[in-house]
């Protein structure tokens, strides 16, 4: 089957990640593994996840120090990725669910590595959500995206009324706060402020906003 998604997935052993590598592809999931050298910090490993552009959903193995080559487990990776990208589909998988329960603050995303290939109705059901997952987030970030396009090309056409202006930015600002790990970056949307004579007021306001979170977020 033509690949559909890829599916970033963070586990120490690469032997599980080819191991569920071959079982997602029949279903059009592309796995790929990050590297793992013993001793690795936490931030080593988050700069791999976060530099992987080209995935659309990450699992992650809760028991990463069970092989003593990192000294953290998934719980520390999902709290941080959820903070940085808080819409983002992601799943803890893993061999010990009850255990990872007593630590993963949202039970619906932690699945159990073998249930969810028990049969051909739990594998379904498990690609049917991971599917789900990703084409939700895919439209909400569609959708912001359609409605700063709509308000841009007005504001081109016959200007945006206070309410409108406001609605914008704070479009904007949602659309950032989706990747945290990029809020340094201004939109390439803004760009299109240039072209907007009658919006200089507008424009003017967006990149004071923008450049105090760029501030904000150097400081910390």
């Amino acid at each position: 089957m033509k690949t559909k998604y890829t599916i970033g997935y963070i586990d120490e052993n690469p032997n599980e990640v080819n191991t569920y590598a071959r079982r997602l592809r029949p279903f059009g999931f592309n796995v790929i593994g990050f590297e793992f050298t013993k001793g690795m910090s936490f931030n080593e490993l988050m700069t791999q996840v976060y530099n992987a552009n080209d995935i659309d959903l990450l699992m992650i193995d809760f028991n990463l120090k069970g092989s003593n080559i990192v000294a953290f487990d998934g719980d520390k990776v999902e709290s941080d990725f959820y903070d940085k990208k808080p819409r983002f589909p992601h799943i803890i998988f893993t061999s010990d669910t009850e255990y990872a329960e007593g630590f993963v603050e949202d039970l619906k995303i932690i699945f159990d590595k073998e249930d969810v290939f028990e049969d051909e109705e739990t594998i379904q059901k498990f690609v049917t959500m991971l599917e789900k997952s990703i084409l939700q987030y895919r439209n909400h970030i569609d959708k912001k995206k359609t409605l700063i396009s709509e308000l841009l090309v007005k504001g081109e056409e016959e200007g945006l009324s206070s309410s409108e202006q406001d609605s914008l930015i704070s479009l904007q600002r949602e659309l950032g706060d989706l990747d945290k790990t990029k809020k340094k970056e201004i939109p390439e949307k803004l760009i299109s402020f240039e072209k907007l004579d009658d919006l200089s007021k507008t424009r003017k306001e967006a990149e004071a906003f923008l450049q105090s979170l760029i501030e904000k977020s150097k400081k910390k």
